[in-house]
């Protein structure tokens, strides 16, 4: 009795020896994110720290959980090392200047995605900022496509969704697995890769992730920022994509002003991606160039480009290729299709995302949710979500290998538009523009409806203060020797004035300075002052609404 007693205590030494000599690996733990701030740490294969406050433990797959509007995730990896973060239906709202979750280091970073999750950043970041200089990879590994992990990312005014903040760049970015990704960037943010002015880059989308991508204003849907470029983007696996870029920019590729570059959408995967203002559907923004994009296998596409509207008329992007340029519709540009079963849409320029997926929806429904067989390419025009799916067509539509041809013409029932172009993507009966005149316009335009949007916003939030501040000091545009406004111009600025307020107007002709106001509740309506070519001269404004000196308050005047 007494040996077995002994044999039994030397037994529960060993086992209390064991524990006590294996290594400090810690077992998952939760980390609440409403207790405070999370920094994990990866150092090594073995060690990962994770702290909170006065909480530290070496914790190799941590799951943070939660809601937050004050504290932020922040995962640094080591260079040669990969650390792995779980979220698990977090909800965190950053108000601190800062990104709910930012990555650092030299290594890569793995996001394991359960329950459904939500990041929105404040001004200047990305909702999920990518700043390590590996691997950022976003999956669902051990989900299935009914049960997947997902994300909400919203970046802030001029961050992206997933990728850069404010000036910098989003590259090596994956998203695979079952992963469900809703990317959505601020005013001139990507919504997955660049922030405003970057470029975004390396961006792969595979396994059998399903990922909506776009950009509040100027970014592409996936690629780069405004002024930001797009390139080596891959679609493959089961993936299913739905990119939309903001004004002048690509759905997938270039941001507005941004070449887009590189693009490769493969295997059985499934894109739908629209341009807004100019755009292409899948390529460069307005003035850049596309290259290198290739849809290949069972791959199934549907582009619709935007419409550019500018001084000198109006004019398209590329369902597949460039974006508009001042005076010509972008080239379409591919360099290989070589489709199985697959199959490329490009609609009419203007089509929206819903109606796609409406046209999509009929076609399935009509051939019993079989796709058309053979790879082929054909164009549909606008609102085809209420006509019958068109039989797979013999030809292409896509231009290969960057030949230099022009687009078929934009039939005219799409949206009631006219079009002052040739077959050729030329201009009609117009005197001959510069580049800095249509620039110029386009970002008088951008300044009223960034004004028009601020008092929206401010009267929206109940800002009663900087509404009445914005409506007493009024609108001030400054033309320079661009004295010429087209037809969007003039519609804005009469919003403007029917909301209340004032727009004064500097400009100079044959070297004298002059200034115009329009009005408030002006009763001469601006619109009806347009040409019948759709433009009007700031001197034209002066002769209906009269010279004012210097010295004047626009809320005395109008």
């Amino acid at each position: 009795m007494k040996r077995r007693i002994g044999r039994i205590t030397l037994s529960m030494i060993m086992s209390a020896l064991m524990v006590l000599t294996m290594p400090l690996t810690a077992l998952a733990g939760e980390w609440d994110i409403a207790e405070g701030d999370i920094a994990v740490n990866r150092t090594s294969e073995t060690e990962q720290n994770v702290s909170q406050g006065s909480r530290s433990e070496n914790d190799t797959n941590p799951t943070i959980t939660g809601t937050s509007t004050e504290h932020t995730v922040t995962i640094h990896a080591e260079t040669g090392t990969t650390a792995t973060v779980t979220l698990d239906s977090v909800d965190i709202t950053s108000s601190s200047g800062n990104a709910p979750i930012s990555t650092q280091g030299g290594g890569n970073v793995t996001i394991e995605l359960d329950g459904d999750s939500k990041v929105q950043a404040d001004n200047l970041h990305a909702g999920i900022e990518k700043n390590n200089d590996g691997d950022l990879t976003i999956t669902d590994s051990s989900g299935s496509s009914e049960a997947a992990g997902s994300i909400e990312a919203k970046g802030g005014s001029h961050g992206a969704g997933i990728g850069g903040g404010f000036r910098r760049d989003g590259s090596d970015i994956t998203i695979n697995g079952n992963a469900q990704v809703t990317a959505s960037g601020g005013t001139r943010g990507a919504g997955i890769g660049g922030g405003d002015n970057g470029n975004g880059s390396d961006i792969t989308i595979g396994g059998h992730a399903r990922v909506t991508a776009s950009s509040g204003d100027e970014g592409a849907g996936i690629g780069g920022g405004f002024l930001g470029d797009g390139s080596n983007i891959t679609i493959n696996g089961n993936a299913k994509v739905t990119a939309s870029g903001g004004s002048h920019a690509a759905g997938i590729g270039g941001g507005g002003n941004g070449n887009g570059s590189d693009i490769t959408i493969q295997d059985n995967s499934s894109v739908i991606s629209t341009s807004s203002t100019g755009g292409a559907g899948i390529g460069s923004g307005i003035f850049g160039t596309a290259t290198n994009i290739t849809i290949r296998d069972n791959a199934n596409v549907h582009v619709a480009s935007g419409f550019l509207t500018g001084p000198y008329g109006d004019f398209y992007g590329a369902g597949i290729g460039n974006g508009a340029a001042v005076v010509a519709n972008g080239t379409e540009v591919v360099d290989d299709t070589n489709l199985t079963t697959g199959k490329i849409t490009i609609y009419d320029p203007g089509t929206s995302i819903d109606e796609i997926k409406a046209y999509i929806e009929q076609a399935q429904s009509q051939s019993g949710g079989q796709q058309t067989p053979g790879g082929s390419s054909q164009q549909v025009p606008s609102g085809s979500g209420q006509q019958n799916p068109p039989s797979a067509p013999t030809s292409t539509n896509i231009v290969v290998d960057n030949t230099e041809t022009a687009p078929p013409e934009v039939p005219s029932s799409h949206g009631g538009s006219s079009h002052s172009s040739d077959n050729n993507g030329g201009s009609v009966n117009t005197a001959t523009p510069t580049n800095e005149h249509a620039i110029f316009i386009t970002a008088l335009n951008n300044q009223i409806e960034g004004y028009l949007k601020q008092l929206s916003e401010a009267i929206k939030s109940g800002n009663t203060e900087k509404a009445n501040a914005m409506i007493k000091e009024g609108l001030k545009l400054n033309l320079g020797n661009y004295v010429g406004l087209n037809r969007r111009t003039i519609t804005l600025l009469e919003e403007v004035s029917k909301a209340g307020i004032a727009t004064t107007i500097d400009f100079t002709y044959k070297n004298i300075d002059y200034i115009t106001l329009i009005p408030a509740n002006a009763e001469i309506a601006p619109t009806s002052l347009l040409n019948k070519d759709g433009y009007c001269g700031a001197l034209k404004l002066m002769k209906e609404y009269g010279r004012i000196e210097e010295n004047y308050s626009p809320s005395d005047i109008g």
